[in-house]
């Protein structure tokens, strides 16, 4: 029992501690802010020191910074207030000024240093349909087809970095993706004699791929052109953006059965169709999104089309699978892919404070 009281006595005095250090602390900040404004700038280094070191919590440590950056700022002391303003952003990288608060002279410095996010990296999850764009066909037995979309899916990892060019008002981003793919689509093709369909084939294409879009991304409204009542479209941060993919074909199948007028059907088999698909495929993209603010980062909505320049498939490759030919009566046209997306992320912005160099 005596070891318990001992036990509950010691943590009492711990804690008594240190809530007196932090009452201590945000007395000290009290007592600088009243040091500054009574003009006893010298003294303030000296009072500030201690808590700066262990006991002020981010916010006063940014106060603080402040107090000591405006002090050098007066007291021409240029590279001391350079160390200051790097040590509030730093310490709080979303740190920004208060135009109708802040001294002219603290507003300068602040503009002397990089205070952008360098770049952002996350993950995006995407939905699309496929369809294909076909630009020949040759049927066979006087047959026809028809392509339907289906859904695919895909994951990958994406980065944004910021172009910080007069050129482009400061609204431009670079983003570069790589993603994993799937993407499918429906072949439906009737087989015709004597004017009448004998039989319909359907085969249920799947694709994987690696993908890498490159885009650039422009944002459409800088606060400083919004109306108050406006304001709230820049929490969303909408913007447009165009840009090319490069993809790589790792594997492609298809699903067939087929339904005979008359006469027995056959049961689906799966198909590997690899060799009937080119590897390389590359398309051109357009697109437009949001981006929505949350904790260190942005959540990203984005809808997305990729137009297809090159074709999936060639006309020497389209009989050359005897199995889909003769048992299935299934060919395809030559065609290339076109895709809808519907994209979902979250990228986080990594900082890089430092005093910009002169020019």
């Amino acid at each position: 029992m005596k070891r318990l009281y001992l036990s509950a006595f010691i943590i009492l005095l711990l804690s008594q501690g240190s809530y007196a250090q932090l009452t201590t602390c945000a007395q000290t900040l009290r007592l600088a802010n009243s040091t500054y404004e009574q003009g006893r700038l010298h003294e303030l280094p000296d009072l500030l020191a201690k808590c700066l070191e262990n006991g002020f919590d981010k916010q006063e440590k940014v106060q603080a910074y402040k107090l000591l950056a405006l002090t050098y700022i007066y007291l021409e002391e240029p590279e001391k207030a350079d160390e200051m303003m790097l040590k509030i952003l730093q310490t709080d990288n979303y740190f920004t000024i208060n135009k109708d608060i802040d001294p002219a002279e603290f507003i300068a410095l602040y503009n002397t240093f990089r205070t952008k996010p360098v770049y952002r990296l996350g993950v995006k999850f995407s939905m699309n349909v496929s369809q294909p764009n076909v630009s020949q066909f040759n049927p066979i037995s006087d047959g026809n087809a028809k392509y339907t979309y289906k859904l695919g899916v895909g994951a990958g990892v994406a980065a944004e970095i910021p172009i910080n060019l007069p050129f482009f008002k400061h609204r431009a981003t670079f983003a570069p993706e790589l993603y994993y793919l799937t993407k499918s689509f429906t072949n439906q093709t009737n087989s015709v004699q004597l004017n009448s369909v004998y039989a319909t084939s359907t085969g249920k294409e799947t694709q994987n791929w690696i993908s890498v879009p490159v885009m650039l991304q422009y944002r459409l409204f800088d606060k400083d052109e919004l109306e108050s009542a406006h304001r709230w479209i820049e929490n969303l941060n909408p913007y447009v953006s165009f840009g090319v993919s490069g993809d790589y074909l790792l594997g492609a199948s298809t699903s067939v059965d087929q339904k005979r007028v008359n006469n027995q059907s056959i049961d689906l088999f799966t198909e590997n169709i690899s060799p009937q698909r080119m590897k390389f495929n590359l398309s051109v993209l357009a697109g437009a999104g949001i981006k929505s603010r949350v904790g260190k980062g942005f959540i990203i909505g984005e809808v997305r089309y990729a137009y297809g320049l090159t074709k999936v498939n060639s006309q020497s490759t389209l009989f050359s699978n005897q199995l889909m030919l003769n048992n299935y009566k299934l060919v395809d046209g030559v065609f290339s892919l076109n895709s809808l997306f519907l994209n979902v992320g979250y990228v986080q912005n990594f900082f890089n404070p430092k005093k910009l160099k002169r020019k």
